[in-house]
């Protein structure tokens, strides 16, 4: 073999020990993407957190308005007894112990009067229904000054109102001078020790008088 050839056997084999070996061909494979699933279940969870956040909070909610409703009831109940003696509003009115009210008219010489207060004023029980006698209430009452007059008509009765009653009186007087009258004057005050005020009032063609009348002051003057 010459050399020539040897040497250039020699610088093949030296050139193919220099070149790098051949790596391995790998494939890469990506991670999968979460499924749909697994992304509504990982939200879920605090979506059910705040509904039941929610639901504790509209419970709360509603238990402090029975709470505050309860409460208010109880205090329209505790008021209402406060004046369940003094008062009762069946029919939409007020039965009010001590006071009164009359109404007393001017037509021509007739004079009518009016007068209606608890059976209390009158010193008589709230479960009476019947009078066996008038005369006490009808003559009791009311004292006419001036006019020159005389009673027609007197009556007495018991007007019920709620489990409470009511005395009604109606007198009715014929005045030969009529514009003489001065003063109707409450004699009940001294008659009856129920009485405590009367809201009065007087009507004539002309005028109307009114006045709330007591024990130091009696009269409604007329003129």
């Amino acid at each position: 073999m010459s050399r020539s050839v040897y040497i250039l056997a020699a610088s093949a084999l030296a050139l193919s020990a220099c070149q790098p070996a051949d790596e391995p061909t790998t494939t890469l494979e990506a991670d999968a993407p979460p499924t749909i699933a697994d992304t509504v279940e990982v939200s879920s969870a605090p979506v059910a957190a705040e509904q039941d956040h929610d639901e504790h909070d509209d419970a709360e909610h509603d238990d402090h308005d029975d709470d505050e409703h309860d409460a208010h009831d109880d205090h329209g109940d505790e008021h209402e007894d406060d004046h369940g003696d003094d008062e009762d509003h069946a029919g939409g009115e007020a039965h009010v112990h001590g006071v009164s009210d009359l109404a007393a008219s001017l037509d021509g010489a007739v004079l009518s009067i009016s007068i209606e207060g608890a059976l209390a004023n009158f010193d008589l029980d709230e479960s009476l229904r019947t009078l066996e006698d008038q005369t006490p209430y009808t003559n009791g009452i009311v004292e006419i000054i001036g006019g020159d007059c005389s009673r027609d008509k007197a009556s007495a009765s018991i007007r019920p109102v709620g489990e409470h009653g009511n005395m009604s009186i109606d007198l009715t007087y014929t005045c030969a001078s009529a514009d003489q009258i001065t003063a109707l004057d409450i004699i009940g005050f001294q008659n009856f020790s129920g009485f405590e005020e009367v809201n009065a009032v007087f009507l004539t063609d002309a005028n109307q008088i009114a006045e709330t009348l007591t024990e130091t002051d009696t009269r409604l003057d007329i003129s």
